[in-house]
C-alpha cells in the first residue's frame, strides 16, 4: 500500500514539472540542435569566396541585415535568429555536402541559397528527402515548382522580360533591337523578350550577343542603333561588362528608348556608362526611383552599414531571411515540413513584392512586381512617365 502511495506520488510530481515546463514554454517541437539556447538557426549555403564570391558577398550583407533588424525587434517567438553559412565556393559538390551537413549534423529545418541555378538544381530534391525547408535565391521556378519544401525568392526572368516589354508598349514602341549576354541567362532573356514581343506586336529588327569577358561593344551598339528601332532592349550579365555595352549604345548616337533587364539597375551602372546611364530605364525587383516606406527602410539601413548602396541581390537576400522568420512564426513546431506549410500559406508581403506559393508554384512575384528605374546625374531616379 506504501509501494502504491509512492508511485502515485513520483507520477504526481512528474505531472507537475510537466505542466511547469509546459507553462515555461518549452516544447519538444522546438528541441532540437537548431534550436539550443533561445536560438533559431538557419543554414545559408553560399558563394562568399571562389569565382562567384562578389555575388555571395552581396547576398550575405543582405541576410546579415535581416537578423540583425529580427533579433533588434524581438526575434522570433522570444528567441533570436543565427546564420550557420557554409561558402561552397561555387562548387556543385561543396553545395551538395554542406546541405547534408546542415541537414544531419546541424540539424537545421531550414536553408536558405544556393544561388547559383546549377547548384540549386542538384540540391532542391534533397530538401524533400531531408524534410527541410529551403529557400532558393535563383530566378528558375521550373526548379522549386513541384515540391513540397523548395521555394524561390528572385522574380523569375521571364517575369523581367516581359515587364520591359510592357514598358516599351507603354511607350508605344513598336519596333526593337536586343543585344544580350552570350550566357544561359541572357540567352533565355533573348528568348523571352523575343517571345513576349511577339506577343505584344513589336518587331524585333536585330537580335544580337554580346561576350561579357570583352570590353568593347561598338559592333553590337553599332548594328542595332542602325536598325534605327523605337527601343533597344540589354539583357546583361551582372558585371562592368553591362555598364560598357551601355556606353557603347550611347555613344553610337541612338535616340530611341534603351530599356534595360535589372543588372542595369545596379549603381555600379553610372560609374562606368558616365551620361549613357541616364537614357536607360531599368526594370527591377527593387524601387530605387520612388521606394514605398519599407524599401526605403531598407535601402537606408543597407547604406548606413555598409557604406553603398543595396544590389537586387543583396535585396532578394533580405527578403528570404524575412519569409524564413514569417515561416517560423507560424508555424505549429520547428520542423522543415511544417515551416513549409506555413511558408505556403503566408501570402508575404516584401520589397520586392508579393510572395504567393501554391502547391504548383514556388517561383518569385510576376511581371507587374517589376518597377521602372532610370539615372540622373548617377543617382536614381524615377523615369519620365509622360
Amino acid at each position: 500500500m506504501r509501494s502504491a502511495k509512492r508511485g502515485h506520488a513520483v507520477i504526481a510530481v512528474l505531472t507537475a514539472l510537466a505542466l511547469t515546463a509546459t507553462a515555461c514554454g518549452s516544447s519538444d517541437s522546438d528541441k532540437s540542435e537548431a534550436s539550443t539556447g533561445g536560438t533559431y538557426t538557419i543554414g545559408v549555403l553560399n558563394s562568399t569566396t571562389g569565382a562567384l564570391g562578389a555575388v555571395g558577398q552581396q547576398e550575405a550583407k543582405g541576410m546579415q541585415l535581416a537578423v540583425e533588424e529580427i533579433n533588434a525587434a524581438g526575434g522570433v517567438k522570444g528567441r533570436k535568429l543565427k546564420l550557420e553559412e557554409v561558402d561552397d565556393q561555387g562548387s556543385v559538390n561543396l553545395t551538395t555536402a554542406g546541405f547534408k551537413k546542415l541537414a544531419t549534423d546541424t540539424k537545421v529545418p531550414i536553408v536558405i541559397g544556393p544561388g547559383i541555378s546549377a547548384n540549386a538544381k542538384a540540391v532542391a530534391p534533397l530538401a524533400d528527402q531531408y524534410g527541410v525547408t529551403q529557400i532558393l535565391l535563383i530566378a528558375q521556378p521550373e526548379v522549386a515548382n513541384g515540391t513540397k519544401n523548395v521555394f524561390e525568392i528572385p522574380l523569375p526572368g521571364k517575369a523581367n522580360s516581359e515587364a520591359m516589354v510592357n514598358y516599351a508598349r507603354s511607350k508605344g514602341v513598336r519596333s526593337a533591337a536586343i543585344i544580350w549576354a552570350n550566357n544561359p541567362y541572357g540567352q533565355a532573356g533573348n528568348s523571352d523578350i523575343s517571345a513576349a514581343a511577339k506577343a505584344a506586336g513589336i518587331s524585333i529588327v536585330n537580335s544580337e550577343g554580346f561576350d561579357p569577358g570583352k570590353f568593347d561593344f561598338t559592333a553590337q551598339a553599332g548594328k542595332a542603333a542602325g536598325k534605327k528601332p523605337d527601343a533597344v532592349f540589354l539583357y546583361g550579365a551582372g558585371g562592368s561588362s553591362d555598364a560598357l555595352l551601355l556606353k557603347n549604345v550611347g555613344a553610337s548616337g541612338y535616340d530611341g528608348h534603351i530599356i534595360g533587364d535589372l543588372t542595369y539597375s545596379a549603381d555600379f551602372i553610372p560609374k562606368t556608362a558616365g551620361p549613357a546611364a541616364d537614357k536607360v530605364v531599368s526594370l527591377t525587383a527593387v524601387n530605387y526611383g520612388a521606394p514605398d516606406p519599407e524599401t526605403k527602410k531598407f535601402l537606408d539601413a543597407y547604406r548606413a552599414k555598409f557604406g553603398g548602396e543595396a544590389t537586387v541581390l543583396g535585396a532578394y537576400a533580405y527578403v528570404a531571411v524575412k519569409l524564413a522568420a514569417a515561416g517560423i512564426e507560424k508555424a505549429g513546431a520547428y520542423k522543415g515540413e511544417e515551416i513549409s506549410k506555413a511558408i505556403e500559406s503566408l501570402g508575404h508581403d516584401s520589397i520586392i513584392g508579393k510572395l504567393a506559393y501554391t502547391a504548383q508554384y514556388r517561383g518569385g512575384p510576376s511581371a507587374d512586381a517589376f518597377k521602372p528605374v532610370t539615372f540622373e546625374g548617377g543617382k536614381y531616379a524615377t523615369p519620365d512617365q509622360g
